[in-house]
C-alpha cells in the first residue's frame, strides 16, 4: 500500500536503553563468536534483566513530555508497539494511560509488530492525527525487551539482540510530507517468532522462546528490501535522500541491501555495534545516535522488515525535529 501523509511531522525523539551492558570479550570469546561478531557487526548490547518493557515506555514517555514542555491535555493518540507486553491483557498503552494520567478522551492501544513496527506506527499515529483536530498530539512508544526470550545457550543471538524502547512525538506541521508504502510476505510467518507465547491447541504457552531460521529471513531481506527502496522512491519522486536509516538486523545485511539500492556509504546509519538489533526501536535508536547533534537532519528514508514477514519504508523530513541523546535507565 502506497500512502501520502501530510501536515503532520515528528516534533521529538527519544531513545532509553537499560542500564546493563554486556559486551563482548574477544579475549575470552570462542573463534565461532568472534567470527559471529564480524558478520553481524555488534560488539555489546543492553540488557533488561529485570526492568520491563512497560516500565521502560513510562521512562521514556515522561522524558519526551519534560523535555518537549507538552500539556497532556492536548496528547490524543497513545500507541505501543511491542512483542514483549507486560501482560497479554491490559495493553501496555493502558497501562502507560493510566501511569501518564493523560485524559479519558486520550485513544489508547497496542499495536503487535517488530522489526516493522516503527514505521508502521508511524503510519497509524499519523494518519489518526491527520483526521483531527489541529491541536492533538500522538505519542508512539516502541521497543522490546527481547533478549529475555533468547535461551541464554545461543550464544549467536544472545550476543546480536539488545533491549530498547523509544518515545516520538508526533503532531500537525504545516508544509510538512511523509511517505508511506506498507506490505505483508505472502510466505514466511513461522520463520521468526516467539515459540510457546500463547494459547495454541488446547494448551496456555507461556514459556516464550526466540526462534529464527537465518537463512530465511536473509533471503527475505535482500530480495524484498531493496525493491522496497527503489520503489517509494521512484513513486515518491524523491531523489535527495540524506539518510538511509534501515531496521538495524545485522551489518552484513545491512550493506548487501544498501550495496544493491546503490547508496553512498556516507548516507548509511548504523547503531548496530553498539546497540545491537533491538527490534522495533532500532530504527528510532539509530536516528538518537546519529542525527543528534547534526543540524543538517532532513529527508531521510526509514525501512523496517522482520517477522511475518512485514515490511514498511517511509521518507520523512527530520528538519526541526528535536532529537534527544539516548538515556540508559
Amino acid at each position: 500500500m502506497y500512502r501520502v501523509i501530510n501536515n503532520v511531522g515528528i516534533e521529538s525523539i527519544i531513545s532509553i536503553v537499560p542500564k546493563k551492558k554486556v559486551k563482548l570479550d574477544k579475549n575470552r570469546s570462542n573463534e565461532q563468536l568472534l567470527r559471529v561478531s564480524r558478520v553481524i557487526g555488534v560488539e555489546e548490547s543492553y540488557k533488561s534483566e529485570n526492568t520491563t518493557t512497560v516500565e521502560l515506555f513510562e521512562q521514556a514517555a515522561k522524558v519526551i513530555i519534560k523535555k518537549n514542555s507538552i500539556n497532556k491535555k492536548n496528547i490524543k493518540f497513545l500507541i505501543c508497539v511491542t512483542q514483549t507486553p507486560d501482560h497479554l491483557m491490559p495493553s501496555c498503552a493502558n497501562i502507560i494511560h493510566q501511569k501518564l494520567k493523560l485524559k479519558e478522551e486520550c485513544v489508547a492501544f497496542d499495536i503487535n509488530l517488530g522489526c516493522s513496527g516503527y514505521v508502521y506506527g508511524l503510519y497509524v499515529i499519523m494518519s489518526l492525527i491527520n483526521n483531527s483536530n489541529k491541536n492533538s498530539k500522538g505519542l508512539l512508544l516502541v521497543g522490546d525487551t527481547i533478549s529475555k526470550t533468547v535461551n541464554k545457550n545461543d550464544e549467536s543471538n544472545s550476543l546480536l539482540f539488545g533491549d530498547a524502547v523509544a518515545a516520538t512525538l508526533i503532531e500537525n506541521k504545516k508544509n510538512k510530507k511523509n511517505i508511506f508504502i506498507l506490505g505483508s510476505g505472502s510466505q514466511g510467518f513461522d520463520k521468526l517468532m516467539l515459540k510457546n507465547s500463547g494459547f495454541n491447541k488446547k494448551k496456555i504457552l507461556m514459556k516464550p522462546e526466540f526462534f529464527m531460521d537465518g537463512k530465511e529471513v536473509f533471503s527475505f531481506a535482500i530480495n524484498k528490501v531493496p525493491k522496497l527502496i527503489n520503489e517509494i522512491i521512484r513513486r515518491s519522486k524523491i531523489k535527495n535522500i540524506n539518510y538511509y536509516i534501515l531496521h538495524q538486523a545485522n551489518k552484513m545485511m545491512l550493506n548487501k541491501i544498501l550495496d544493491m539500492s546503490k547508496v553512498k556509504e556516507n548516507k548509511r546509519l548504523f547503531s548496530i555495534k553498539n546497540f545491537g538489533n533491538t527490534s522495533s526501536a532500532s530504527i528510532p535508536v539509530t536516528i538518537s545516535k546519529n542525527l543528534n547533534n547534526k543540524k543538517d537532519k532532513k529527508m531521510s528514508l526509514l525501512a523496517g522488515f522482520g517477522a511475518g514477514f512485514s515490511y514498511a519504508a517511509c521518507i520523512t523530513d527530520f528538519t526541526k525535529t528535536k532529537i534527544l541523546k539516548i538515556i540508559k535507565k
